[in-house]
């Protein structure tokens, strides 16, 4: 995949990510505010009510008697007795005979048996209560509806607290509340006007909504005969928090769902970044090895040709020549290829270590002799400091020994024209170490993480000035770890690189 698709493809994820946040976002937001729309619309009903059981209440009064109001005419049905020799379950037609009404007759025409058309009157005779009655009835209500408007107009000009006790009001609010399942806690007071100014006449005394809390208000005792109004004012302190509450039962999962998708998105860029770097690393992998074995086989082909090519004079010490630059190169190639195959070895899991007590000591020391030829053919120079006693350690002497080289080869591959490397052991606690410094080129900072990663080489374009495939170190790291120990290294540009092999030794 090119890196113009993961450009591409890494935009079109985070876009999606964002919009999918943003709906997330609005669908929260319209939630929170259906719910607050529901919640205002239930206080609302809850003061409605409370209102209309509070003038309920009042009504009752009126009805019961009240020490607020005693009528000074009471209903009479003397006074407006229109009717006096009626009775209430008197007909209409007594009524008519003894004067008090008129009573009409309606004439039919009837057909006689023969045929003939006669003119007959019949009475009507209605069984339903006099009209006095009906009156009486009448004149008591617009009595009463008078004395009621009275009782209101009395009671309107009252203060709200001798209408209404605070124990009363607060009842009434709790049971509405509960009523329509509102269960949190509130604060309520009712507000007045008195000579111009609103005042709190009733209500809880620490009635103070904070700044941004909503407060719920509707009239009380509010009709044509109030002059005074009164106002009824509810808040809940715990309201905002208690929707949020509310609504996290959807924003958590919501959040919830959200991270696991950006954190899917994050580790899918991430392993196709690893990829693509993984293949230009294969990609170095595979030009550098095919230069690395080129050289050997463009050597081993020349002095094939050399042997064969009769105009040349072949003396026993040309021949001697030729026949050892063949060898040492065939020994390059394999050695090249023996480390391909190691590390296809390892990939499978096929690699099985023989594991015996070993001297480190003693190890390095074999190391360092066979390598001072080489050192020494470059004019540099190698130092050993072998003080470390408890040296016995549980491991596969030829992958030790060969971790020990490629070590001390990375040392004076990396070095400047005269190499300088210094190799020593020690004790630490349960740990022998090994350590192999040089003074060399050294590895920048941003390299020095990756350089255990298989084929990692540090980059230097096309110049193949250092050999090696990038399998070295990676190879050193696997049997370090195989054999139960850690390595550290620690690398200044231009100053060198020291490396500390961790080994566990078998206590004597």
């Amino acid at each position: 995949m090119s890196k113009r698709m993961i450009n591409i493809l890494a935009i079109v994820m985070a876009i999606s990510v964002a919009v999918m946040v943003w709906v997330q976002l609005i669908t929260i937001n319209k939630m929170v505010k259906i719910q607050e729309k529901n919640f205002t619309s239930l206080v609302y009903r809850a003061l409605s009510d409370v209102c209309e059981t509070l003038e309920i209440e009042e009504t009752k009064i009126f009805f019961q008697g009240s020490q607020y109001y005693q009528p000074d005419v009471k209903p009479s049905g003397g006074l407006n007795n229109l009717y006096p020799k009626s009775d209430p379950s008197e007909s209409l037609m007594n009524l008519g005979r003894s004067g008090e009404i008129s009573v009409s007759y309606n004439h039919n025409l009837i057909k006689d048996p023969k045929g003939k058309f006669e003119i007959r009157k019949s009475e009507i005779s209605l069984n339903i209560p006099s009209m006095q009655n009906s009156y009486n009835r009448q004149s008591e209500k617009q009595s009463q509806f008078l004395q009621y408007q009275d009782f209101m107009l009395i009671r309107s000009e009252m203060m709200i607290a001798d209408r209404v006790t605070p124990e009363f009001l607060k009842y009434v609010l709790t049971s509405e509340f509960k009523d329509k399942e509102i269960q949190l806690t509130y604060k309520y007071c009712v507000r007045t006007t008195i000579n111009g100014k609103t005042e709190i006449v009733l209500g809880d005394k620490d009635y103070n909504p904070s700044k941004g809390t909503r407060e719920y208000k509707t009239p009380l005792f509010y009709d044509q005969y109030s002059s005074k109004p009164n106002f009824l004012y509810v808040y809940f302190p715990k309201q905002h928090a208690e929707q949020i509450k509310a609504a996290s039962d959807f924003v958590l999962p919501s959040l919830l769902l959200t991270i696991i998708i950006i954190g899917i998105f994050v580790f899918t860029l991430q392993i196709i970044l690893r990829q693509k770097k993984l293949s230009q690393i294969k990609n170095d992998f595979i030009n550098n090895m095919t230069h690395e074995l080129k050289t050997p086989i463009s050597t081993i082909s020349l002095a094939s040709q050399m042997l064969k090519d009769n105009s040349l004079i072949h003396s026993p010490t040309s021949i001697d020549h030729i026949s050892g630059v063949i060898l040492d190169e065939s020994k390059r190639l394999s050695s090249q290829v023996e480390k391909v195959l190691q590390m296809a070895v390892f990939n499978e899991g096929k690699l099985k270590l023989k594991f015996t007590e070993i001297d480190l000591n003693q190890i390095v020391s074999s190391a360092v002799l066979n390598f001072e030829i080489r050192v020494t053919t470059s004019n540099g120079t190698i130092q050993t400091s072998l003080s470390a006693e408890n040296t016995i350690i549980s491991g596969d002497e030829v992958h030790i020994t060969n971790v020990i080289f490629n070590l001390l080869d990375n040392a004076e591959k990396y070095s400047k024209e005269s190499p300088k490397i210094e190799i020593s052991t020690e004790n630490k606690s349960n740990w022998v170490i090994v350590q192999i410094k040089d003074y060399g080129i050294g590895i920048s900072k941003e390299h020095l993480s990756q350089i255990f990663e298989r084929f990692y080489r540090i980059p230097t374009g096309n110049v193949h000035n250092v050999k090696g495939f990038g399998l070295g170190l990676s190879y050193v790291k696997r049997i370090v770890e195989e054999h139960h120990g850690k390595i550290k290294v620690e690398s200044t540009v231009g100053k060198g690189t020291r490396f500390r092999l961790y080994f566990p030794v078998i206590n004597s």
